[in-house]
Order: C-alpha cells, then structure tokens, then sequence
C-alpha cells in the first residue's frame, strides 16, 4: 500500500522533530527508496486494528530522530497522522505476535540490494565482515519485565538493564545493524537473582504470551549464551544472502566453539578474525603445547617491524582445539604490553590483518550514533516486547540514514569521477578517516605510549576525550590538504 501523502510531506511534524524539514522529507524520501511498504509486508496477517502497519511503522521510525515518545508526540497535538490514535502505536509495539527481527532483516536485505547495483569491479573486491560486539542499555525502572543488573565493562561497575548482542555487516564501505538480541546475566548470589532483591523480581511486570510467538523467542534469548546467539545471528544472516570474508570480534568472544561453527559456514567461506586473550589456553605447535606467553618469550629473538603501524609484532602457525590457526604478537613501539590477534585466515599477513580488524571499529561507532543520536535503550515501557520493537525501529532508522548519506555523498558523484574510480574510493569517508588515524597514531603513539585499541575505545566512550581527538584529527586534516 502506498505511504500516507501526510506522511510524506511531514507538514504536522514539523514543530517537534529535531531536524529541519528539508532533512526529515529527504529522510522518508529514503524510507520510500528502501521500498519500506514492501519491508513492512513481513507483518501481513498480524492485526492492526484497521490501520497502516507502514504508515504508523513510518511514525515510530522518525520519532527516534527526536527523540519524542508516542505520549509526548501526541501530547504536542500531532493526532492526525493516525485517526486511530495512540493506543494503535502501543498495540503495535506490545504485540507479541510482531516479528521484529524479520522486518530489520528485510530492511537490511533491501538497503544491501540498492546499494549493490551498479558497483564497480572495484567495489565488488572491497573486503566484506560480519562485526559481532555487545553493548550495555542502562535502564531506571525495576519493574521492567525481566530486567536485571549486568556489568559495564566501561563504567567498571553493575547497573540496572540488559547487554544487547549486535550482528553487524560492513559491506566494504559502510555498516548497518542487521541483527541483535537482549540478555541478562543470573548473576552468582542465588539470594539475590540477576542482581535484584526478591521483592523486587517479584515486582517486575509478566506477560503471557502464545508459546510460538516471535517475542515469546525473543524473552527465551535473555538467557541464553551470547556466544550460541551469535552463532544463530550468522548462521541467519547467511541464510538471508549477506555474504562475508571474515567475522570480526574482541577477546570476549574468541572462543572454540566460535571458531569451529564460523569454519563450518558455507564449507568454510568464512575465516574468524579477532583479538584473543593472553591467558592459559595452549596452542600446538611443532608438536608441543605452549600458551601464548611462552609462545612469546620463544620468539621475541624473530619479532619483525611493521612500519606502517609503528609495531613489532612475532607470527605463528599453530593449532588450536584441533583447528588450525595463525596468531599475531604484536606491541606497538611505545607500549610494553603485547597483544594477541587470531585469525583462521593462514594467507593473511600483520598488516593485512590489522588494516581488516580495524574495521571492527565501526560497530563501536554505531553503538555510540544509536545511543547520541537515536536515543537507543531510552524507552522505559515495562512490557519487554516494547524494548524489542524500540532498538529494532532504531536500528531501521539508522539504515535509512546510512542509504541516504551513501547516496549523497557518494553513490551521486559515480558518473562524475567513473573514468578515476580508484580515487573515488580513496575519497570515501572510511579511506579518509582512517588514513587521518593512521597518520595521527603515527604521530602520536609513542608520545603517549597508549595501545591504540585503548586510545579509540576511551575516545569514543568519553565525550572529552573524543573533543580532543577531532581537534588533532582537524589539524591533520588542514595539513594533509596543504600538502596535497
């Protein structure tokens, strides 16, 4: 069914969305372009009361720009939009029988099909990842349905809400979200589950739902492994055409188990690239057991300098849990400490593999647009499906947004630079961006003696710090354009 004319016109949210009229109607002029009526059709056959799924699905997604509930929306006196009022929002967003997770897959399948029409042969060799990472969503209210305390591994302490597993996909030039499910974590006091006083897990809100239903999976994933998840996250992913060469991940996921199920993918089309802890577990290589420290001591003599990144980093072609994989020892020259990157990719060498793990950058990227920008995780419903359809209708927003920057920033320049389509891509804002952070790492590492990996994370944890860091990255920029 084709989009409310309303909507598409924005005239009666002009007043209370943050961004200018223009930017709002350029944006549902991207959600028209993703063909979102055709997305939408995955919730055909759940009732809405009469009234247009996408139409009303349209609404929610451009709210997230303003950061506007349902309530202060209409609290604004925007209640034409929808002739069936407030309640038809809610229902939508508390109807267990909604499958949240088919319509961002079909919005991520749709947003992927447009933008791979008309690559170049230089697009299509443009390294492709799927990017796994969880973040935390802090919430206030106990009485949230199954809410718990989790640890922040940035605040360092534990806080009320839930740790929210992200499926990423980089496509060569740019990430969307394409998957992600929430857990909670039992916690070890078994007076005290999941952190919480009994009274008041006794408190929290209960739903009955229809044992089959989409959101009735959606609650059994709180408390089911991260890692078993993650495999089913991928194991989805490819079976709904997105294709990639490597999965990217932190230390917190390198596992056995990660490792022998992403080989197993697609008779082993893809290879596990991420960091791995400096710990006990042991490695075979010619024909002993070593951990990674004594794989170390063995051969810092053989540690070779890779330029381009200020490092010295040792190589080896070990085995682990009966799967063959290559381990990079790396420490940049102004730290101390090494770290340790695995990868099941035995072709791939140090500064190929750090150039593609850098790619799992962008993930963190996301996690903070969604959270400044989009106002992830700030829904304080009680009812758990409303959390669902909440990040999943961020998550949409945040793939129209991606489209239309693509296509204006790039994608409309093609017929402009086609006979220098190299240059183009060096142009991209990935190539730029990292070309600046290489430069400035170069520049800086050793006077500050921080391992880049700590240097990012603060920055993009820390608004000061992030400050600071566009200010050089300015600097860098004015002279690199002086010296072109």
């Amino acid at each position: 069914m084709p989009l409310n004319p309303k909507i598409q016109h924005l005239s009666e949210l002009r007043n209370v969305l943050s961004n200018n009229d223009k930017t709002s109607e350029g944006l549902v002029s991207f959600f028209v372009k993703l063909k979102f009526d055709k997305v939408c059709k995955v919730f055909d056959g759940v009732k809405n009361k009469g009234f247009g799924v996408a139409d009303s699905l349209l609404i929610l997604c451009l709210l997230q720009l303003s950061h506007l509930s349902v309530w202060a929306m209409f609290r604004s006196g925007i209640n034409t939009l929808n002739e069936g009022g407030k309640d038809v929002y809610y229902r939508m967003k508390n109807n267990p029988m909604f499958d949240w997770r088919k319509l961002l897959l079909a919005a991520a399948k749709q947003s992927a099909s447009l933008t791979s029409k008309g690559c170049t042969d230089i697009e299509t060799t443009l390294v492709k990842c799927f990017i796994l990472d969880d973040t935390t969503i802090e919430k206030t209210g106990y009485k949230i349905e199954s809410i718990g305390k989790v640890y922040d591994h940035v605040s360092q302490r534990m806080i009320l809400g839930f740790k929210m597993l992200t499926l990423g996909y980089w496509d060569g030039k740019s990430f969307m979200g394409i998957d992600f499910s929430l857990h909670r974590e039992k916690g070890k006091q078994a007076t005290k589950p999941y952190g919480l006083k009994p009274k008041q897990v006794k408190e929290q809100y209960r739903k009955i739902r229809p044992v089959n239903s989409p959101q009735s999976k959606r609650v059994k994933e709180l408390d089911i492994s991260k890692i078993v998840n993650a495999i089913k996250m991928l194991k989805r992913a490819v079976r709904n055409g997105f294709k990639a060469s490597y999965v990217l991940t932190d230390s917190w996921f390198m596992s056995e188990k990660l490792i022998l199920e992403i080989r197993s993918i697609k008779s082993g089309a893809m290879h596990l690239l991420g960091m791995c802890k400096i710990d006990r577990r042991q490695y075979l290589y010619e024909g002993k057991l070593y951990t990674a420290q004594e794989l170390l001591k063995k051969g810092k003599k053989r540690a070779k300098r890779a330029r381009k990144f200020k490092a010295h980093y040792i190589d080896y072609v070990v085995e682990y849990k009966g799967t063959k994989v290559k381990l990079f020892l790396s420490h940049y020259s102004a730290t101390s400490s090494w770290n340790l990157l695995l990868t099941t990719d035995l072709g791939l060498n140090y500064t190929r593999a750090i150039e593609i793990y850098q790619i799992r950058w962008t993930i963190e990227v996301f996690f903070k647009e969604m959270k400044q920008y989009l106002g992830l995780g700030k829904t304080q419903s009680n009812d758990f499906d409303a959390h669902i359809a909440d990040i999943t209708l961020n998550m949409v927003t945040h793939i129209a947004l991606g489209l239309q920057k693509r296509f204006n920033s790039y994608e409309t320049m093609g017929a402009l630079f086609h006979e220098n389509q190299k240059q183009l891509l060096e142009l991209t804002l990935w190539e730029r961006l990292w070309g600046l952070f290489i430069e400035l790492m170069n520049q800086m590492l050793e006077f500050l003696g921080v391992n880049i990996e700590s240097l990012l994370e603060k920055a993009l944890r820390d608004e000061e710090t992030e400050g600071r860091l566009i200010k050089v990255l300015q600097v860098l920029s004015k002279e690199h354009e002086k010296a072109a």
